[in-house]
């Protein structure tokens, strides 16, 4: 049973909403700016100077590794929607301990306590996305 009060569950979802609105704005931002302007300047300078396409390249790759990050991030954000009004929300997947109010309110998506999350990171250091 969840140990989470029906006011937790109110900031958690305020969270929630406060966080996907800013998700959202970085993404349409994002989205403007890709490729289009900030990476066609640089381009439009180049005179066959590798350095400079290099950098247009680089720019171009950390927009959309933000991108992506942010996708991933509002997937996480969307799936905890889903799971807060179930019984379940706020319980750590490995260990099944109460994740505190205080961490799903800063972490709406946290899926792990404090203590698992951080044994998950050491040891799965360097792959792919973790369950926040």
């Amino acid at each position: 049973m969840s140990h989470l009060t029906k006011k937790d569950r109110i900031a958690i979802r305020a969270a929630l909403d406060a966080q996907r609105i800013h998700l959202l704005q970085g993404l349409k931002s994002a989205l403007e700016e890709s490729g289009q302007t900030q990476f066609a300047e640089v381009l439009g300078r180049t005179s066959g100077d590798s350095a400079d396409e290099a950098l247009a390249e680089t720019l171009g790759n950390l927009s959309a590794a933000r991108m992506d990050n942010e996708v991933h991030t509002l997937r996480a954000l969307e799936a905890a929607y889903k799971r807060l009004d179930t019984p379940d929300y706020g319980q750590c997947e490995d260990c099944g301990g109460d994740i505190p109010a205080a961490r799903l309110i800063a972490n709406p998506a946290a899926t792990r306590c404090v203590a698992c999350q951080g044994r998950f990171e050491h040891t799965h250091a360097g792959q792919a996305h973790g369950s926040m």
